[in-house]
């Protein structure tokens, strides 16, 4: 089974082929149970700052989905407002890496 990174990284590309308006995919580290990705996508618009709403989706072995993830879209500009401290991501979301 891939780990959680290997994972993280083939789902943060599917996400881009799916909306080419994905800039950016930040995956956080450190967690070995659960894929949590931050998606910066032009398909939001550009309002904000909004709020954070994290959405999980269960795990699907079945079909190839082999941990439960987490994913917090945002747009360009909420992306800016958390990068300068005026939005805050959910605790525990520190340790980013960008993926995809």
């Amino acid at each position: 089974m891939k780990s959680v990174p290997e994972f993280a990284e083939e789902l943060a590309k599917a996400h881009v082929e799916d909306d080419p308006k994905t800039t950016d995919v930040y995956f956080v580290e450190g967690v070995d149970n659960e894929v949590r990705l931050v998606e910066v996508s032009g398909s939001l618009g550009n309002a904000g700052p909004g709020e954070v709403l994290p959405f999980r989706f269960e795990a699907q072995p079945k079909e190839g989905v082999p941990y439960p993830s987490v994913v917090v879209l945002l747009s360009p500009a909420e992306w800016a407002a958390v990068k300068k401290g005026d939005l805050k991501l959910p605790p525990g979301w520190d340790k980013l890496k960008k993926v995809g």
